[in-house]
C-alpha cells in the first residue's frame, strides 16, 4: 500500500477492461491530463488494448499515462484484506455473469484503496482542476436519481406511485432546451444520493476498505439490482457510518444533469441554444461532466475528431469535449491530428 498521508496524492484512476477502446474514453483521460496536472494517470487496462487505435493515440498523446494490466490477485494480496478469497470468487462470478460493471467497482476501490488518488468513469469530461478537491482526505459526489437503495430496499409497491410521475416528469425535461431549467427547479422532488462515478481518497481510507468488505458479502445478490454492488453499496456505507474527512459534494459539480437527463448532451441544437444551455448546465465548481453512458446514447457519440468538428456547434458533448480535451483551441474544432483548431467557449466564460 502506497505511504499514507491525509489528503488525496495527484494521482488518476480509470478502469478499462474490454478489448476495445472507445473514442470517448480517450477523450475522458486526455481531459483530465489537459486540466489537472497529474503525476500520472493510471489506466487499469485489459492486456488486448495494446495496438488498439484510440489507445495508442492517448499513450503517445499524455506522457503522464502509466497503462497496467488488470493483476486482481497480486493487489489483493498487497491489500491484506480478510475478504481475499470472497473477492476472487466475485470476480469470477462477476464475469461469469458479464456484470462488468460490477467488476470495474470492485477494481476501483481496491486501487483507491492501495494507492489514492481520484477515480473517474470513462463516461466523464474534466473541465477544471481538480486540485481543490485533493485537500480532503476522501470525496464522493452526489447526482438526483429516482430509487436510491434505502428505497429499493423497502420493496413497497406503493413506491412506484411517486416515481411513475417523476419519470415521465424528467423524460419530457430531456427533450427540449428549456427543460433543463424545469428539471432544475424541480430537482429537489427527486433523491439527492452519492455515487461511485467519481471518487477520491487518500491510501488507505476505510470507506474503500468498507466497500470492499460489502463487495465480497453481497455479491451473490447483484443479480437482483444493477446499482447493488456500486452506487448502492456506497450510499449504505454513507448513511451507516461516520467517516471524518469525508466531504460530500452536491450534483452540480460532477452531475449537473442526472440520469436520463444527461440526454441533453447529445441533441442537435442551434449554437445560439448550445450557449444558453451551457450557462445552465456549468457553474464555478463544476468540475467535470459525467454523462452517464447507456446503449441509446452510444448512438449518438462523436466516434472521432472529424465527428466533433462536424457537432461542435450543433451538440453540447462536442462542445464540452472540446473544451475538455483540447482546451487550447483558438476556433471551433479539433484537426485530425487532434491538435485544437477552435474553442466553443467565450474566453471569458471557459471552464
Amino acid at each position: 500500500m502506497a505511504e499514507s498521508s491525509d489528503k488525496i496524492p495527484n494521482q488518476f484512476h480509470f478502469v478499462w477492461d474490454d478489448k476495445f477502446f472507445p473514442y470517448a474514453a480517450y477523450l475522458a483521460i486526455r481531459s483530465v491530463a489537459m486540466h489537472c496536472k497529474p503525476e500520472r494517470i493510471f489506466l487499469w487496462k485489459s492486456p488486448d488494448l495494446d495496438g488498439v487505435p484510440n489507445f495508442e493515440r492517448l499513450r503517445r498523446e499524455v506522457e503522464c499515462l502509466e497503462p497496467v494490466n488488470i493483476d486482481l490477485p497480486a493487489w489483493l494480496e498487497q491489500a491484506a484484506l480478510p475478504c481475499t478469497r470472497q473477492l476472487l470468487d466475485a470476480n469470477r462470478f462477476l464475469k461469469q455473469h458479464n456484470y462488468y460493471g460490477s467488476v470495474s467497482d470492485l477494481l476501483r476501490s481496491l486501487n483507491l484503496y492501495l494507492r489514492g488518488g481520484i477515480y473517474l468513469d470513462t463516461d466523464t469530461l474534466t473541465l477544471r482542476d481538480m486540485a481543490p478537491l485533493r485537500k480532503h482526505g476522501a470525496f464522493l459526489a452526489e447526482e438526483h436519481i429516482l430509487v436510491s437503495s434505502e428505497v429499493w430496499k423497502r420493496n413497497s409497491r406503493w413506491r412506484y406511485f411517486r416515481t411513475s410521475p417523476l419519470t415521465l416528469a424528467r423524460d419530457l425535461c430531456a427533450r427540449f432546451a428549456y427543460g433543463v431549467r424545469l428539471f432544475q427547479a424541480i430537482s429537489p422532488l427527486y433523491v439527492r444520493v452519492v455515487h461511485n462515478a467519481v471518487m477520491g481518497c487518500r491510501p488507505g481510507h476505510p470507506l474503500m476498505r468498507d466497500i470492499l468488505l460489502r463487495i465480497a458479502e453481497r455479491y451473490p445478490d447483484r443479480p437482483k439490482r444493477y446499482p447493488l454492488l456500486g452506487p448502492d453499496t456506497v450510499q449504505d456505507l454513507v448513511g451507516e457510518n461516520v467517516y471524518d474527512d469525508l466531504t460530500v459534494l452536491p450534483p452540480r459539480c460532477f452531475s449537473p444533469l442526472g440520469p436520463t437527463m444527461t440526454f441533453q448532451y447529445f441533441h442537435l441544437r442551434r449554437k445560439k441554444t448550445l450557449e444558453t444551455m451551457t450557462k445552465w448546465i456549468v457553474k464555478p465548481d463544476t468540475y467535470a461532466i459525467h454523462w452517464s453512458s447507456n446503449a441509446t446514447i452510444a448512438k449518438s457519440i462523436p466516434q472521432s475528431d472529424e465527428d466533433v468538428n462536424k457537432s461542435v456547434d450543433r451538440q453540447l458533448f462536442a462542445r464540452f469535449a472540446v473544451a475538455a480535451a483540447f482546451p487550447s483551441a483558438k476556433s471551433h474544432g479539433v484537426s485530425h491530428d487532434g491538435n485544437q483548431t477552435s474553442s466553443p467557449y467565450d474566453p471569458e466564460h471557459r471552464v
